[in-house]
């Protein structure tokens, strides 16, 4: 564990911070094909990275420039899921809500938001909070297997939300996980 916290303290470094985006879309990169990692970049910087570990992929690791999480299942069966820094230390706790399409995460210092695509059959889904309202969105784009997702996030909220790099990543992870899902459903 503790050459893990070193990796990504090193590796910090080479991520560029969200404070810095001029843009209003990044695209996410997918690298691999038996184990993939995905990038959030604009085209010349990478902003983050989403790296999945672990038999049967059950625990993600999520890297920006502002800090790292891990984020995996409670437990075999839960449905939820524990967002950790890398010592170990527990941040927050993401909650699918049971016959909805609202998914909760709700951090120790009090913020909370919900990940739902707001159109039934619609592949763009929203976080959205009450304080901020609409605060970034993730569209998963159909057979486009090296560019799978585009993250559009208002720039209103960039310098104003500090967890703003989690909830990309978090997001991206989710949908992931949605369609890991489905497939394992048909």
């Amino acid at each position: 564990m503790l050459t893990l916290a070193l990796y990504t303290i090193n590796n910090m470094e080479y991520y560029r911070s969200f404070d810095q985006l001029r843009v209003t879309e990044l695209p996410v990169l997918r690298h691999g094909f038996w184990r993939p990692w995905y990038e959030l970049t604009d085209g010349q910087f990478s902003y983050g990275k989403l790296t999945y570990s672990g038999a049967m992929k059950r625990s993600c690791l999520l890297e920006t420039a502002t800090g790292s999480w891990v984020v995996k299942r409670k437990g075999w069966l839960s449905r939820k899921f524990i967002i950790e820094q890398p010592g170990g230390t527990e941040i927050g706790m993401v909650t699918p809500e049971i016959w909805s399409r609202k998914i909760l995460a709700e951090l120790n210092d009090g913020f909370s938001a919900n990940f739902f695509n707001k159109k039934l059959l619609s592949r763009t889904f929203t976080w959205v909070n009450e304080q901020y309202g609409d605060m970034l969105s993730v569209q998963a784009k159909a057979f486009s297997r090296s560019r799978p997702f585009v993250v559009h996030i208002d720039t209103g909220v960039v310098n104003t939300l500090p967890h703003l790099p989690l909830l990309a990543l978090l997001g991206i992870n989710l949908i992931l996980f949605k369609q890991a899902e489905a497939a394992a459903a048909t």
